[in-house]
């Protein structure tokens, strides 16, 4: 696994734009998890993207992600998580992350849009209330290269909790729990 800075990217894509594109797909054709860092303006804490491939259809994957009620389990540090309501393709979620001692849980209440698909599906988040700043991501899913049994897999997320998380944690975070997103629905689904 490897974090790749938006600056490589974009150097990459300037110079070899063809070639980068076809090694990224490559890449995640093999299996490689890809991870993304990108500053946001007015925070010290990047946003994340996570890019993986999973060998089932999107349509399972789907199930796992927009139900919020089987997080715990499935998510890597989901401590606790329930759906609070659902009116249409708006979805409520109360969802708590476990921190290793000293520092505490973080929770969050989200509302979600959803969009089934195909050709995508979609499911974005927006923190109401909770232990963050700012809590926002989402998960974008697709057929990998038209396969119907593999599903390309985004996960986006932008949380800056409200107390300072120490930065080799926050690091260790991105390095790990990151792919592990990834890899836990692969367990789970494959």
């Amino acid at each position: 696994m490897r974090i790749i800075t938006p600056l490589f990217i974009i150097a990459l894509a300037l110079l070899l734009p063809a070639t980068a594109f076809a090694d990224a797909n490559e890449r995640l054709a093999g299996g490689e998890i890809i991870v993304v860092t990108s500053d946001v303006d007015g925070y010290d804490v990047p946003k994340v993207t996570v890019y993986g491939v999973i060998d089932v259809a999107p349509e399972r994957v789907w199930d796992a992600v927009s139900n919020c009620d089987g997080y715990v389990g499935l998510m890597p540090r989901i401590k606790k998580a329930r759906e609070v309501s659902r009116s249409g393709s708006t979805i409520r979620c109360d969802v708590t992350v476990g921190l290793p001692f000293p520092m505490n849980d973080l929770r969050a209440l989200s509302t979600a849009e959803h969009n089934e698909g195909p050709p995508e599906w979609k499911r974005e988040w927006t923190m109401v209330e909770g232990d963050y700043q700012v809590n926002t991501g989402s998960w974008r899913l697709r057929k990998f290269q038209g396969d119907d049994n593999r599903t390309l897999a985004i996960y986006s997320v932008h949380a800056v909790p409200n107390n300072r998380v120490p930065e080799r944690i926050r690091n260790r975070a991105q390095e790990r729990s990151m792919p592990g997103i990834i890899e836990a629905l692969r367990e789970h689904l494959e």
